[in-house]
């Protein structure tokens, strides 16, 4: 009699240990497809970062590009003087050869 009750404890114990077991296993699983999701989600961010980088990265070009444009233009950009002279050689050019 005391060894069938021994019996039925360890039995009892035993499918306990099952339950947790399957319990476990679960929540191994579930963690480990968290995981990935998270990991996935790293993955996606990092991407998004290194795309915006390279948008200021273009913008930052243009906007140089368009700085030296402009210094490019206010250097040929010449004096009403020097404008004025061009036009007065120009008049008594016209006015030597008529």
């Amino acid at each position: 009699m005391a060894s069938r009750r021994l019996i039925s404890m360890l039995e009892s114990e035993n499918n306990l240990l099952r339950e947790r077991l399957e319990t476990e296993q679960a929540a191994t699983l579930l963690l480990t497809e968290l995981d990935s999701a998270r990991k996935a989600e790293n993955a996606a961010l990092q991407l998004a970062i290194a795309a915006k980088n390279e948008t200021i990265a273009a913008k930052d070009a243009a906007i140089d590009s368009q700085n030296k444009l402009i210094d490019t233009l206010k250097k040929k950009k010449t004096s009403p003087l020097a404008r004025l002279g061009g036009i007065l050689i120009g008049a008594a050019a016209v006015a030597i050869l008529k």
